[in-house]
């Protein structure tokens, strides 16, 4: 079965967008103000847009997805778009917090317990934050390295605070907590850089990644008014829900009944059968597929997948797959 889109038949060439999260949204919203791009689609293999979502059923605001805008100043699109939809305070919007210089790191807790409810002293949370950050800085220096000691930055973080524990004179409590303080700071460091595991990581690219300005900041009304604002600002029906895409078909000659005579070179062949063929597939997956599904998504064999990732391909064409 092929499936043909609600839009009409003007010329133009059609553009569809796999995955419904805010990538994908703000992808649409883009070719969306351009005239060049009159057929538009955005297929969601849930029945919502993406994984950013604000639970209610608590008491109070509780984000399941995405928590925080990480360096909100100017240069950062997600503040533009928050600050554009009224979804900040004046605080957050001042130009004193969008000046304020981080480091790209997690501001420190005003206070911190231990699992058995006893308080933690603030200078011993400080004095691992200044370790740990310290190493997190250290990772950056292999950027442009020939070879780099180990291959993950969580490798090279345990490696380095083990000699530091080597060195260390307090008890055994002491040391426990510290421990404890360190790889609280893991876990969030996981969270800023999308990951289950620092270990996952590679260490030679990792100092690519761009530091922002900005104090971290939240929406007080749920961080998924940011995406309720972005699909209410797409037209209706462009965004198709409960539609997971099976695999890509590129370098063919894909046929249409809406349009006779005219032939596509990519078809995106969905879980139910349904067919999309179209000139331009943008694809914006999930950071936690794996290598396998997404290479089997885009049609590619894991070799070819492989070496669309060392190329550092993001926007995905016919091209990425002929090389």
């Amino acid at each position: 079965m092929e499936a043909t889109g609600s839009v009409g038949k003007a010329p133009g060439p059609r553009v569809l967008v796999v995955g419904g999260g805010i990538a994908g949204l703000g992808a649409a919203q883009r070719l969306c103000g351009h005239s060049a791009f009159p057929h538009l689609r955005v297929l969601e293999a849930t029945a919502r847009a993406g994984r950013i979502r604000s639970e209610r059923s608590f008491g109070g605001v509780v984000e399941v997805g995405a928590h925080w805008i990480h360096g909100p100043s100017r240069g950062n699109p997600v503040f533009q778009l928050a600050a554009e939809y009224g979804l900040l305070g004046e605080k957050e919007l001042s130009e004193e917090n969008q000046l304020v210089e981080t480091g790209g790191h997690v501001g420190l807790p005003s206070v911190s317990y231990a699992s058995s409810g006893a308080r933690v002293s603030l200078q011993l949370v400080a004095e691992m934050a200044t370790l740990f950050y310290g190493l997190i800085d250290q990772t950056r220096e292999f950027l442009h390295a020939a070879e780099t000691p180990v291959p993950s930055v969580g490798e090279y973080l345990k490696k380095e605070i083990g000699q530091h524990v080597t060195g260390w004179t307090e008890d055994e409590e002491t040391r426990k907590l510290k421990l404890a303080v360190l790889n609280s700071f893991f876990n969030l460091e996981c969270c800023v850089s999308g990951t289950h595991s620092m270990d996952l990581v590679a260490l030679a690219p990792f100092g690519e990644y761009s530091v922002l300005p900005g104090l971290d900041c939240t929406f007080s009304k749920g961080y998924q008014g940011l995406t309720n604002c972005m699909m209410a600002s797409l037209p209706e029906d462009t965004v198709v829900f409960e539609k997971p895409v099976k695999t890509i078909h590129w370098n063919g000659s894909f046929q249409e009944a809406a349009f006779p005579g005219e032939t596509f070179p990519v078809s995106v062949e969905c879980e139910d059968g349904d067919r999309f063929p179209v000139h331009h597939v943008i694809v914006t997956v999930p950071l936690g597929l794996s290598t396998f599904s997404v290479g089997s998504l885009l049609g590619l064999s894991l070799s070819s997948w492989r070496l669309c990732r060392m190329k550092k391909y993001f926007c995905v064409s016919p091209k990425c797959s002929e090389e």
